[in-house]
């Protein structure tokens, strides 16, 4: 059904004062989610590990401890118990989970400890031995040297195939002590040589390199820093597939008219999301403009 809104009367009935029919625009199609924080595409799902190998030289995945005062480039704590060849490096292997998890956590078990005061958590990377006693790595609601509450680790990747994000609530456990390895910190800030996370994608193979250096705060290692370099393969969650943005036109009935020239015409038939008030709006609008119309008529 159709209604006339507005139709004209004769010529000599219009005064020149009567204001046009107003166009009254119709809601168009939603916008768009925002970018993740960060910039780029976030990326959930699994950062699958490539073992560490110490062949003429360190690939895949490993850690190295920076002394106080240096940077990536040295000096370096020298882990005795390193099966590599240079000992500032320790490989770590993948745990249970193949790896780092993004957008929830993969906390230590309890207890964290075991009889010697080793780490225990496995599902990130394989406990490993420094200076005789096993390291292990995971992330947790509430990092547990601070007590401070963190959001799960977060990775974007920009267009270019570059790599930012958040993973303060990263930690290892070691000797019966907690460290906080994240970057930024459990606060926000980055003391020292912290930095990162940063890194790259590859989207065609879903290839990574992503690293991060995290300045320990407190205890036996104050102000030594964790250097951490993760490489392996990136794989989404079925969430995060299922769930990805797709870009599609947006429905005609979400799309204003095209203005015509004559008679404003309002459409009565299948609604539209918000439409009511529209169609309101619009019966309010002849109703005014015809009794307008008529005492004008009435008069002349």
């Amino acid at each position: 059904m159709l209604l006339i809104v507005g139709a004209a009367p004769a010529a000599h009935a219009v005064d020149a004062a009567v204001e046009p029919p107003v166009r009254v625009p119709l809601p168009g199609p939603s916008a768009s989610a925002a970018a993740p924080a960060g910039g780029g595409d976030a990326l959930t799902g699994t950062f699958r590990l490539k073992a560490g190998a110490c062949d003429a030289s360190v690939s895949g995945t490993w850690f190295r401890m920076i002394q106080p005062g240096g940077d990536t480039s040295g000096p370096f704590v020298t882990n005795t118990d390193s099966p590599c060849s240079d000992q500032t490096y320790t490989s770590l292997e993948p745990g249970t989970d193949g790896g780092l998890v993004t957008g929830t956590y993969q906390a230590h078990p309890d207890p964290a400890f075991g009889p010697s005061g080793g780490g225990a958590a496995s599902r990130i990377t394989k406990p490993q031995r420094f200076f005789g006693v096993n390291f292990a790595t995971a992330t947790n609601p509430k990092d547990p040297q601070t007590g401070t509450a963190v959001p799960a680790p977060s990775i974007n990747a920009g267009a270019d195939g570059s790599l930012s994000g958040d993973v303060r609530a990263f930690a290892a456990a070691w000797n019966n002590q907690h460290f906080n390895q994240g970057a930024p910190k459990p606060d926000g800030s980055t003391p020292g040589a912290t930095s990162g996370p940063k890194g790259t994608y590859n989207r065609s193979t879903g290839a990574f390199v992503l690293e991060w250096t995290s300045q320990i705060v407190g205890g036996p290692f104050n102000n030594f820093t964790g250097q951490w370099h993760l490489e392996g393969t990136f794989t989404p969650s079925q969430r995060a597939t299922a769930t990805s943005p797709t870009t599609a036109a947006p429905s005609s009935a979400a799309v204003a008219p095209k203005p015509a020239s004559g008679p404003v015409l309002a459409s009565t038939g299948s609604a539209l999301p918000g439409a009511a008030p529209v169609l309101g709006g619009l019966f309010g609008l002849a109703a005014v403009l015809m009794i307008r119309l008529r005492r004008r008529i009435d008069v002349g």
